[in-house]
């Protein structure tokens, strides 16, 4: 596999041809057991349901690709209107093990942030694993801001880990 240092990259909006790709990442990504409150992505069909409306809707979803390979991706998915919620997306993003630490991550998270502030988000939300401290100090550099620790939030393969809540305002 080439590492994003050595090859060209680019970061695109996700497309509905990219569905297999994203589905198989995201997977990769679950079964590490480290960074994604899920163990193993949803059926294909979830997965597929979930990009298709992202798509349809114009949300911020976007990946990187590495030589055409889909190597990553960061969306925003705003609250829901019914319940006043809207103008806060959600952030949720990974990246394949041998693409980290590259730089993909930022260039995703800029990509995605533009887009929310074009689509009238006000504030991005987001829960990371305290041990995952490579995000929190990519989130902290995009100035994201701890809102608050659920305590021993996470407990898997006999190891507890707090999940940190973290926002970024837009409009400021």
């Amino acid at each position: 596999m080439s590492t994003a240092s050595q090859a060209s990259f680019l970061v695109r909006p996700i497309q509905v041809a990219d569905i297999p790709d994203f589905h198989r990442v995201l997977d990769g990504v679950c079964r590490e057991r480290k960074y994604l409150a899920m163990l193993e992505a949803p059926p294909l069909e979830g997965t597929e349901s979930f990009v298709r409306n992202n798509v349809q809707m114009d949300h911020p979803q976007f990946i990187a690709l590495v030589n055409g390979q889909l190597a990553g991706w960061c969306d925003a998915l705003p609250g829901e209107s019914t319940h006043g919620t809207a103008h806060i997306g959600h952030l949720g993003m990974g990246v394949a093990k041998p693409f980290r630490r590259q730089g993909l991550g930022a260039k995703l998270m800029h990509a995605v942030l533009d887009k929310a502030r074009d689509k009238g988000m006000v504030k991005i939300e987001l829960e990371v694993y305290a041990s995952n401290t490579g995000a929190v100090t990519l989130y902290q550099r995009f100035g994201f801001e701890e809102e608050g620790r659920k305590r021993r939030g996470r407990f898997l393969d006999d190891h507890y880990d707090d999940v940190v809540v973290m926002s970024l305002f837009l409009d400021t």
